[in-house]
């Protein structure tokens, strides 16, 4: 799993040369770029934000991997949320948490549908190349 979380901090250092979104990325936008590179969002129902300290939270799943996405008011209170992120995904064989402006996104995948960590990846790269 560490591996995983250090593959995921590199892409979500190279980014990308889109310009930012004013005010950082919306959840909207990342539904949309989850879309855009071929994965299947299902079920995203609302959760309890405040377990993760966020303004708003959904939950659901992205190609059969369980799926956190949190908006929160500024890039600070982000940072409180990884915490509470890397907490909900637990023992999962792969996970992974990031941020990207003031959106938070966690993955695990708790039903050993992506063992090579693929699908994740994939995941974490669409929602970092998000602007």
């Amino acid at each position: 799993m560490t591996r995983l979380f250090v593959v995921a901090a590199l892409v979500a250092a190279v980014g990308c040369s889109k310009k930012p979104t004013e005010g950082g990325v919306r959840l909207e936008q990342i539904s949309d770029a989850f879309n855009s590179a071929g994965l299947k969002a299902d079920n995203f129902q609302p959760t309890d934000p405040t377990r993760f300290n966020a303004t708003k939270c959904l939950a659901g799943q992205v190609d059969n991997i369980d799926t956190i996405v949190c908006e929160y008011g500024s890039p600070d209170a982000l940072a409180l949320g990884k915490k509470a992120g890397e907490q909900w995904a637990g023992n999962a064989t792969t996970a992974a948490v990031l941020g990207n402006g003031r959106t938070l996104l966690a993955v695990a995948d708790r039903a050993h549908t992506d063992p090579n960590g693929k699908t994740i990846h994939k995941i974490t790269q669409a929602f970092t190349k998000t602007r």
